[in-house]
């Protein structure tokens, strides 16, 4: 797994936040720019954000967009502070995106990312609310840990998940909203696959995305879950989350049908991507406690050659 980016120290003095890390750095466009492509290349994903089937006039928003997103997860994730600051942290986050988008995204913006953020905005036509809402899911995770039912994880992922799709879409001319309720199938689909995958990673930071009713339907505790017992309960249980979520990818891949067919190929490769999670996961006869599950470099270049096949046709 590739090292985490380090975004730097963030100053908070008596409770209240000084500074951001990156604030006033970057400045320039180019350094800026060059900046959110270090982010993208220094992460580790189920698939590689930026391809070598990415048009080469969209790279560089993608590499924006996705650093602004591991920004904000670093804010509300990593940034070592308690619930309550993290959440100041992300406001001055949240501030500083309302200064980029103002005037039509010709603000005064602090953070390079924002900088850069503010030209993919304005070039792809690109309205605030996607961005607005990445930021609400990075402050949902500072005060909702548990879940009741599916309905509820449903509309974290309407945060946290869908307005990355959207953004997406944007970047490649698409402003349809048939299309991007088609891409939330997609985009929810890969939350599950993320959350299924990191269940003990979100434990240590006492988060549980699993439905309560999902767990009461098997007889499955809370005390199960801090206890990690993996038995015919646990794997029933993540059997059926598991399965939920292939109905989502199934149900999203219509959306390849009907954008540009360059942007259907990223579609797919992020697609078959977590369902390579899902079936890590199904291999390991549903013990996600026992081992984090993973897309091996011979599965994602299995995929590739894959994705390179559907390319040539979407060339064609």
């Amino acid at each position: 797994m590739t090292k985490k980016f380090d975004f730097g120290a963030h100053i908070v003095e008596q409770g209240e936040v000084v500074s951001l890390a990156g604030w006033g750095t970057h400045q320039s466009v180019e350094s800026a720019y060059s900046y959110c492509k270090k982010i993208s290349e220094s992460h580790y994903e189920n698939f590689v954000i930026v391809n070598k089937f990415t048009p080469a006039e969209h790279v560089q928003h993608i590499q924006n967009i996705y650093a602004f997103s591991r920004y904000g997860d670093d804010l509300g994730d990593d940034a070592p502070f308690d619930n309550e600051t993290r959440w100041k942290l992300l406001d001055a986050w949240e501030n500083d995106l309302s200064e980029a988008a103002r005037n039509n995204w010709s603000g005064s913006p602090k953070h390079p990312i924002l900088i850069a953020v503010q030209i993919t905005a304005r070039e792809c036509n690109i309205p605030l609310e996607p961005f607005w809402k990445l930021i609400q899911a990075f402050k949902m995770d500072q005060i909702k840990t548990r879940f009741a039912n599916f309905n509820e994880l449903r509309e974290y992922c309407y945060y946290s998940a869908d307005p990355v799709g959207h953004l997406f879409l944007y970047v490649y001319g698409h402003d349809n909203d048939e299309l991007r309720e088609l891409s939330d199938r997609t985009c929810t689909a890969l939350q599950l696959a993320n959350h299924w995958q990191d269940i003990a990673r979100d434990l240590e930071q006492d988060r549980i995305y699993l439905p309560e009713d999902t767990m009461k339907k098997y007889g499955y505790t809370y005390d199960d879950y801090h206890a990690r017992v993996a038995d015919d309960r646990w794997r029933s249980l993540m059997k059926e989350e598991v399965d939920r979520a292939q109905e989502w990818f199934d149900s999203g891949a219509e959306l390849w049908q009907h954008c540009d067919p360059r942007l259907a190929v990223d579609l797919m490769m992020f697609s078959w991507g977590g369902q390579a999670v899902l079936e890590s996961i199904r291999k390991s006869n549903y013990n996600t406690w026992k081992k984090r599950p993973t897309v091996s470099k011979f599965k994602q270049f299995k995929l590739l050659f894959k994705a390179n096949r559907a390319w040539k046709a979407a060339q064609r």
